[in-house]
């Protein structure tokens, strides 16, 4: 004798529940990995009395930029302390500066193709007002930054000239 399953009207909703659950966890996951959060994870931490992001060693590094310039970072830094000396990267990257009070923040994110975004940064720092563009690239690891472009040079250009 076979038996064919049953389904009851209460166990049907709860399985139609737990996926809608787990659809929108993937629709976060999704939103959380995008660009802009990416950006604003990162220019949220300048907001206010905000610390500004702690750059301090490799593993904060790599969390931010890709791979290659991370290690350009790195490799100036081992430089500059062994030649007791000043890194080339003489400031905040983010922010284009040593010191901030940061006002009238905002971000955009223009989304190109291949995983490849703009991030454009604008703000006031102490009655100045700044634009920054972050150039950013889909990685296995989630967004990183490729370069970042300040008014007067960019961030890898300051390890290519």
């Amino acid at each position: 004798m076979a038996f064919a399953p049953t389904f009851s009207r209460r166990g049907l909703l709860a399985a139609s529940a737990a996926l809608a659950l787990a659809a929108s966890s993937a629709g976060l996951a999704r939103a959380a990995a995008a660009p802009e959060a990416f950006l604003e994870a990162i220019y949220g931490a300048y907001r206010g009395e905000g610390d500004g992001v702690d750059l301090g060693d490799r593993a904060a590094l790599d969390s931010y930029f890709t791979p290659d310039l991370a290690g350009m970072i790195a490799d100036d830094r081992a430089r500059a302390e062994a030649a007791d000396d000043v890194p080339l990267l003489d400031g905040d990257p983010f922010i284009d500066a040593q010191d901030w009070e940061i006002e009238n923040l905002a971000v955009t994110v223009e989304h190109g193709a291949d995983g490849k975004a703009t991030g454009h940064v604008r703000f006031v720092n102490a009655g100045t007002p700044v634009a920054v563009d972050v150039m950013l690239v889909e990685t296995p690891a989630g967004w990183r930054i490729r370069d970042i472009h300040w008014p007067n040079g960019s961030l890898r250009g300051l390890y290519t000239h």
